[in-house]
């Protein structure tokens, strides 16, 4: 078996090797898969660097990164890839003005074009087209490699899928795309053998979009037969990674993590929450529903304190540093109207990027007695997963319904509807007065979580494989 690989998702490496794994995502689980099996990953370089046309590693892997101009990653990654497809996918389109499909934005797609026929490219010389050779697709970034490397080809031994990490957003709001390039997205995911996604409702939205804007599809159960070729549909989250976990909560950087948020916890209940810093993460609501809990109950604020860790975003548009201000803003209101200056009910940690941001998200849960994620849509989220095996038996994991773990994790949750703040509030006040968690046994948690592996998400999303 070998896997051909591409992301838009950059790995890091030294010494001929991988960096070491975190406890999931996609770049880990890459990682962990590349590591067992050996291939190849095509992957975009980022911005500024150097880099051969590939780099060989140990284990029979090669990484080939894709070498884009500023005025290409622009429009291929700021404005087509994040601005209008993840907004589309997580419904942040305020659709009264935006997008605009006028001259900028048909430049923007022509780019978006050429980054993924380079991708097409690069797969087709790296393809040996043979009955073990399994090709992985990622991210929205890359949605028309399927076309271009499946163009003229009538068969394939190679097995290729396409995983999309996002959620995928219902027909009605699909149509926020023109005519012409939905229909071509949706025949290029269909040109793959399999379509993957973190939760069932992702995929039947998609299911649905291709029903509606494709007269030619038809759906049976778990497959769409399109102009004769079949397409699976797969419901597969990714897996966490809990040897990882396991070792991570071991690390000198998780007591130090731990020793310093306790001193900042001071006595108190904690309740945590770590996202990096997207739109969709519906952070201000969360910090809005907080308060609200905190003017019913004033003697909370005496007892607990929410702390959540953020990371932001490689490449932050304007629309994000306004909703990171908007984030701020939400803290120092709460803390000024219920906190004093030296010891705050509600806190944003930023640790930076790397492997010691993740020890401070697991020092964090392993002393909180709530995690909350309020996403408004979420393909996965990870941390609900990190949460759920970290939790003891008397926390509780409050989750979003609109992400998409919810599916997976729901008999261990109180689930958050993500834009009503008055409900909201209420499970946050739920949580943080009582002893009694919603989490569960971890036993029947931890069971869950250690049963799922990289190697089995890897057979669920490939057929036959």
């Amino acid at each position: 078996m070998k896997i051909l690989t591409c992301s838009n998702s950059c790995p890091q490496w030294a010494d001929g090797q991988l960096n070491p794994r975190s406890a999931g995502g996609l770049v880990p689980m890459l990682n962990a898969l590349l590591a067992e099996h050996g291939g190849d990953w095509i992957f975009t370089a980022p911005p500024g660097g150097d880099l051969p046309e590939s780099v060989t590693l140990d284990g029979g892997i090669t990484l080939h990164p894709m070498g884009l101009d500023e005025d290409l990653r622009r429009r291929h990654y700021d404005t087509v890839s994040i601005q209008l497809l993840l907004g589309l996918l997580h419904y942040m389109h305020d659709t009264s003005v935006e997008p605009v499909f006028d001259r900028e934005l048909g430049e923007a797609w022509a780019g978006y074009e050429t980054v993924n026929r380079l991708y097409a490219e690069r797969l087709t010389g790296l393809s040996a087209d043979t009955a073990d050779e399994l090709i992985l697709i990622n991210d929205p970034h890359l949605m028309l490699v399927p076309e271009f490397f499946t163009a003229g080809k009538k068969q394939r031994k190679s097995k290729l899928t396409y995983f999309l990490g996002t959620p995928w957003c219902e027909p009605d709001y699909f149509t926020v795309l023109p005519g012409p390039i939905r229909t071509r997205i949706l025949e290029s995911l269909l040109a793959c053998d399999a379509v993957g996604f973190h939760a069932q409702r992702w995929t039947d939205a998609f299911a649905a979009c291709c029903a509606r804007f494709l007269p030619d599809a038809v759906i049976e159960g778990d497959t769409i037969t399109h102009r004769g070729h079949v397409t699976r549909l797969v419901s597969e989250p990714f897996p966490l990674d809990v040897d990882v976990i396991d070792t991570m909560v071991e690390e000198p950087a998780t007591a130090s993590w731990t020793e310093r948020l306790t001193r900042m916890a001071d006595g108190r209940r904690v309740m945590v929450r770590a996202d990096r810093i997207d739109l969709w993460k519906n952070m201000p609501r969360g910090f809005a529903a907080f308060e609200a809990a905190l003017e019913r109950s004033p003697e909370l604020a005496e007892t607990s304190w929410f702390l959540a860790v953020g990371t932001t975003p490689s490449r932050a548009s304007a629309r994000h540093l306004a909703y990171q201000k908007a984030t701020e803003e939400a803290i120092r209101r709460v803390n000024d109207r219920f906190g004093t200056p030296d010891r705050p009910v509600a806190t944003l940690l930023q640790p930076g990027k790397g492997r010691d941001s993740r020890n401070c998200v697991l020092a964090a849960l392993l002393m909180s007695s709530a995690a909350i994620v309020n996403s408004t849509y979420d393909g996965l989220n990870l941390f609900a997963k990190e949460a759920a095996y970290l939790l003891d038996d008397s926390a509780s994991l409050l989750v979003s319904a609109n992400a998409g773990v919810h599916e997976q994790l729901a008999p261990f949750t109180r689930t958050i509807d993500p834009f009503d703040i008055d409900q909201t509030s209420r499970v946050i006040e739920a949580a943080l007065r009582t002893d009694t968690g919603s989490a569960g046994p971890a036993e029947k948690r931890h069971a869950l979580l250690r049963s799922e592996t990289a190697e089995g998400w890897l057979k669920a999303v490939f057929p036959a494989a």
